[in-house]
């Protein structure tokens, strides 16, 4: 090798070393002048930004100083090697410090509801895209693209209503034995423990939301609430209708309370309560629509989406009042309360817990070992069952969190 080729060698390196250097501080300075707005100084830290910003420098600079040449650039202002390696790597690192950047705020989103619970968890697969989940004794109905799953305590799945297209909700009478489904057209009664048993139409009316009062099953329809009993006779089951009365809007959820032995109807921004003959007792007025509503003792949680969740106090059925708002999530699908605890599940933020025993809510922690939390409802043994719709599972879980 001649001495003129080992002097060129050793230039090309030097050349190249240095193109690399301008590169990356070039493409520093650029991407440390964008505002990292909207994370805020007491934000948990995150930092893919740089990550990203140095690792589309690298990613676009090196193959462009590989490729090019002095040779064919013309006479532009920029025709260097160098120089064309230097802006390629400012443009690298500049996309990639704006994909690192939404992906720290995004984590700052997730991390903003408070500081991470450790807890153990049982991870049922379920087979079909969870929506919500119906607590019973002994297990749980799931209800989801793709039909319902009946998950029993010991982790045991048996599917339900295969092939049934638009089921809106689903309710268990344990002692019947009965899982029913609402669709626009009808209602569909399965056996909750018999795997042999075929779903058969046990209503001609469609309904959607759906409740057991006591041991009747409430149905809002489009135009009317009924109060349906059902009686069993072997394979056959007869109903009949208790009550039926006009619904004055679209009923988007309802619950039962055992304090009272009332049943309370969610219609957008309105709660109303209901007795046992389905008449009306009183009515609140929310400061935001809801989306779904529970019952435990003398409160109710009410989740409304980019809202938070109101926390009512209805020891006055005929006069209910919004006494708590927790706007500690960016989004509330569900919420379920267990004492002085609410459980908020919050889809990708996880499962914010909150103490409501004070004046103002306070976040105990978060579950985050979900991909997004869409329902959370607390089971009588204080355990937490938790869906996670994108993951297509059901966590049952202790928190390690105890009611007061």
């Amino acid at each position: 090798m001649t001495s003129s080729a080992v002097h060129a060698g050793r230039l090309g390196r030097v050349r190249f070393g240095r193109s690399l250097a301008l590169a990356l501080a070039l493409s520093i300075s650029l991407i440390a002048a964008f505002p990292a707005s909207g994370l805020g100084q007491e934000a948990p830290k995150s930092y893919k930004k740089w990550y990203f910003g140095v690792g589309g420098a690298l990613l676009v600079g090196v193959p462009v100083y590989l490729f090019a040449s002095d040779r064919g650039l013309g006479n532009s202002a920029c025709s260097s090697q160098g120089c064309v390696t230097a802006l390629a790597a400012l443009i690298g690192g500049a996309i990639g410090f704006m994909i690192g950047a939404e992906k720290d705020r995004s984590y700052v989103r997730r991390m903003a509801a408070g500081p991470t619970l450790d807890y153990e968890y049982h991870n049922v697969p379920l087979d079909l895209v969870p929506d919500r989940i119906t607590k019973f004794p002994g297990g749980a109905a799931v209800v989801g693209v793709g039909g319902v799953r009946i998950v029993t305590e010991d982790g045991t799945v048996h599917p339900r209503g295969r092939g049934v297209r638009g089921i809106d909700d689903v309710a268990v009478i344990p002692d019947l034995d009965l899982l029913v489904l609402s669709t626009y057209s009808n209602l569909i009664g399965f056996a909750v423990h018999d795997d042999s048993a075929q779903g058969h139409v046990i209503d001609e009316r469609g309904g959607g939301a759906l409740e057991v009062f006591q041991s009747d099953l409430a149905v809002a329809g489009l135009d009317s609430l009924r109060l349906i009993r059902f009686r069993r006779d072997g394979t056959d089951i007869d109903t009949e209708t208790l009550a039926q009365v006009a619904s004055s809007g679209y009923v988007t959820d309802m619950a039962f309370s055992g304090f009272g032995r009332l049943g309370w109807v969610l219609m957008e921004n309105r709660l109303a309560s209901y007795n046992a003959s389905f008449e009306k007792i009183g009515e609140v007025e929310l400061p935001a629509a809801g989306r779904a509503v529970r019952a435990r003792g003398s409160r109710l949680a009410v989740a409304a989406g980019t809202n938070g969740v109101f926390v009512v106090d209805v020891r006055d059925p005929a006069a209910p009042r919004v006494v708590q708002r927790y706007t500690g999530v960016k989004f509330a699908y569900a919420a379920d309360l267990d004492g002085d605890r609410l459980y908020v599940a919050a889809g990708p933020e996880g499962v914010a817990v909150v103490d409501i025993s004070g004046d103002e809510p306070k976040v105990i922690g978060v579950a985050r070992r979900t991909k997004f939390a869409s329902d959370v409802i607390i089971s009588g043994a204080g355990e937490a069952w938790i869906l996670d719709r994108e993951a297509q599972t059901v966590q049952i879980v202790d928190l390690g969190v105890e009611s007061r």
